[in-house]
C-alpha cells in the first residue's frame, strides 16, 4: 500500500483530486438528505398510505419473497376508486389475469432483496442510484460536449433537489432515470467509437444489457428498442460492419430472456410487463382528466365496462368522452404539455414539498423550472447547429414525451425529461462561457435576457397553481396518525394544530384523531 501511494506522482494526485472531492461532497449531501428524512415520519409513510405505489411495491415485494421469482400471483392493486368501478374478478379479467404483473417487474425485485427488516438499505440503495445519475449525465455531457460540460452537468444533477427527494419514497423512477442516463451515455459512446474495436464491441454489450434492463424496469422501452436497434443499424449499414448491432440484440434479448421464461411458465404472454396502460390512458386523457394532477375521471367505468378494456377501443372511447371528440383530447394534450412549464410540483404518492420540510437538502437545493430555460436554450442551440452529437437525444425524447402524456404529467414522472435537460443545460453554459471568453458581450446578454425572460414566463403567466395551494394535508394528517400510533401524544397534537393553521377546513373542529384518513 504504502509503495503504490510512493508511486503516485503529484501530477496523478491532482487528477484524480477532483473526483474525489465531488464523490465526498455529493456522498455528504445523500447523507444528510436519509438521515434528517429517517428521522422523521416520512420513515413510515410508505406503510400507512394503503392505497399507494409505495405501498404496493412493499406488499409486490413481500409477496415475491414468499412465492420465489416466478410470482404466479403477483401483487395487483385494487383502490378505493377500483373498488367503485368494478369488483376484483372483474378487473383481474380486463388485466388478462391475475399471473399479469401489473407494472414493469424489476424495481418489485430488487426490492424483494430487502423487504420486511432491511429497508434502509434499500433507501440508501435508491441514494446510490441518484448519485449514478449524476455520475452518468456529467459523463454524458462529457462525451457530448467536452470535460466543462460534463463537470455542469454533473454538478447540476447532484444539486438538483428532486433527484433527491423522489430517492427515498419506494417508487421506481430513480431506476428509470438511473438507466436512461447509463443507456444514452452508453449508445452515444458507442456511436461515436471506431467500428470494429474492442471499445465499439464492449459498449455495444453494455447498451444491449441496458436496454433490456430498461424494458425490465419501465414500459417506455417497449417503444425504443425497436427504434435503437432500428438507428444502430442505420449505422451498421453507413459503416458496413454489423458486429454491433448484433452484439446489441443478443445483449437486449438475453436480458429480458428471465421476464420470457416466467411469463412462459405462469401462461402469462411472453413479453408482457405492465396491465396498467388502459387505466394510465382513461385517467389522463378523459373529458373531466386534469391536465397536471391526479383526479380520476367519472367516465372511467362506463369506458372500461363498454370497451371491455381492449387497449385499443379504451384509446377511441377515452377520445370520445370529450363533447367535442378530437378537438377537445387535443387541447387537453396541449394543456398538459404547458404543466411542463409549470413550476408547481404536483404531488402524487408523496408530496415534494412535504419532504422539502423536512430535508434541507431539498429545500435549498435546484428545482426542475431553474433547470428548464437553460436546457431549452441548449436544445434550441443544439438544433441550430445541427450538432450530430445529440442524435440520441432526439431518438428518445419525442418516446419520453409519448409515454409522459398517456398519463398525467405529474411531479414525479415529468423529472424524467431532466436526463435530457441537464446535458443541453450544460451545452448552453458552455456557449454562454465562450461568448464571454471571446468579448461577445452584446450576444452574451442578451442570452441572458432570453433566459430571464423564460424564467419570468414560467414564474408568471405559465405558473397556473396558486402558490397558496402547493402543500396538501395528507401527509401532515398521516404524520398526527404515526405519532399517536407510536405514543407521541404531544407532537401528534401539534400536528393536528399544524393542520388547522395550515390548511383551514381540512379537519373540523371537533375531528378526533381516529377521524383522520
Amino acid at each position: 500500500m504504502h509503495r503504490w501511494r510512493a508511486a503516485m506522482s503529484p501530477a496523478l494526485k491532482t487528477r484524480y483530486l477532483p473526483f474525489v472531492l465531488a464523490g465526498l461532497i455529493v456522498g455528504i449531501l445523500y447523507s444528510v438528505h436519509l438521515i434528517f428524512c429517517q428521522r422523521s415520519t416520512l420513515q413510515y409513510m410508505d406503510g400507512i398510505f394503503a392505497y399507494s405505489d409505495m405501498r404496493g411495491n412493499l406488499l409486490w415485494a413481500a409477496g415475491i419473497r414468499e412465492q420465489g421469482w416466478l410470482n404466479a400471483a403477483p401483487y395487483h392493486p385494487w383502490t378505493n376508486w377500483m373498488q367503485l368501478i368494478a369488483p376484483y374478478g372483474q378487473w383481474v379479467n380486463w388485466w388478462g389475469g391475475e399471473q399479469v404483473f401489473q407494472q414493469s417487474p424489476l424495481y418489485a425485485y430488487l426490492l424483494s432483496l430487502f423487504v420486511p427488516k432491511h429497508l434502509f438499505l434499500m433507501r440508501m440503495l435508491q441514494a446510490l442510484m441518484s448519485v449514478g445519475t449524476c455520475v452518468f449525465i456529467g459523463l454524458l455531457a462529457f462525451r457530448l460536449s467536452g470535460r466543462t460540460a460534463g463537470w455542469i452537468a454533473f454538478w447540476l444533477a447532484a444539486l438538483f433537489s428532486p433527484f433527491y427527494a423522489y430517492s427515498w419514497p419506494f417508487l421506481r423512477d430513480g431506476l428509470g432515470w438511473f438507466l436512461s442516463a447509463a443507456l444514452l451515455w452508453t449508445l452515444s459512446e458507442l456511436t461515436q467509437a471506431e467500428w470494429p474495436s474492442s471499445r465499439a464491441r464492449q459498449f455495444a454489450w453494455l447498451s444491449g444489457a441496458l436496454l433490456g434492463l430498461g424494458f425490465l424496469a419501465r414500459e417506455t422501452f417497449l417503444l425504443l428498442i425497436p427504434l435503437t436497434w432500428v438507428t444502430l443499424g442505420i449505422f451498421a449499414w453507413q459503416r458496413q460492419h454489423w458486429g454491433a448491432l448484433a452484439r446489441v440484440a443478443v445483449a437486449t434479448v438475453l436480458t429480458i430472456s428471465p421476464l420470457v421464461i416466467r411469463n412462459r411458465a405462469v401462461n402469462a404472454p411472453l413479453l408482457s410487463t405492465s396491465n396498467r396502460f388502459v387505466e394510465t390512458f382513461i385517467y389522463g386523457n378523459s373529458a373531466h382528466s386534469h391536465p397536471y394532477e391526479f383526479d380520476y375521471p367519472p367516465e372511467a367505468g362506463n369506458i372500461l365496462t363498454g370497451t371491455h378494456a381492449r387497449p385499443l377501443q379504451v384509446v377511441f372511447a377515452t377520445i370520445h368522452s370529450h363533447p367535442d371528440g378530437f378537438k377537445g383530447w387535443m387541447k387537453l394534450q396541449c394543456l398538459k404539455l404547458l404543466s411542463l412549464f409549470d413550476p408547481f410540483e404536483s404531488p402524487d404518492n408523496l408530496s415534494f414539498y412535504f419532504v422539502a420540510n423536512i430535508s434541507p437538502v431539498v429545500s435549498l437545493a435546484l428545482r426542475y423550472w431553474m433547470i428548464l430555460p437553460l436546457g431549452l436554450a441548449g436544445l434550441v442551440l443544439s438544433v441550430g447547429r445541427r450538432d450530430s452529437h445529440y442524435l440520441w437525444f432526439w431518438i428518445f425524447l419525442p418516446v419520453f414525451l409519448i409515454s409522459l402524456l398517456i398519463g398525467t404529467p405529474l411531479s414525479r414522472y415529468r423529472q424524467s425529461l431532466v436526463v435530457f435537460l441537464i446535458p443541453w443545460a450544460a451545452y448552453f453554459l458552455v456557449f454562454l462561457a465562450g461568448l464571454i471568453r471571446e468579448r461577445k458581450f452584446r450576444y452574451a446578454i442578451s442570452c441572458g435576457f432570453v433566459l430571464l425572460a423564460g424564467w419570468g414566463l414560467i414564474l408568471g403567466p405559465l405558473a397556473r397553481q396558486p402558490r397558496n395551494q402547493y402543500e396538501r394535508p395528507q401527509e401532515y394528517m398521516w404524520s398526527a396518525i404515526i405519532f399517536y400510533q407510536h405514543g407521541e401524544q404531544q407532537k401528534g397534537n401539534a400536528m393536528i394544530a399544524l393542520i388547522r393553521q395550515k390548511f383551514p377546513g381540512a379537519l373540523s373542529p371537533r375531528s378526533r384523531p381516529a377521524d383522520v384518513k
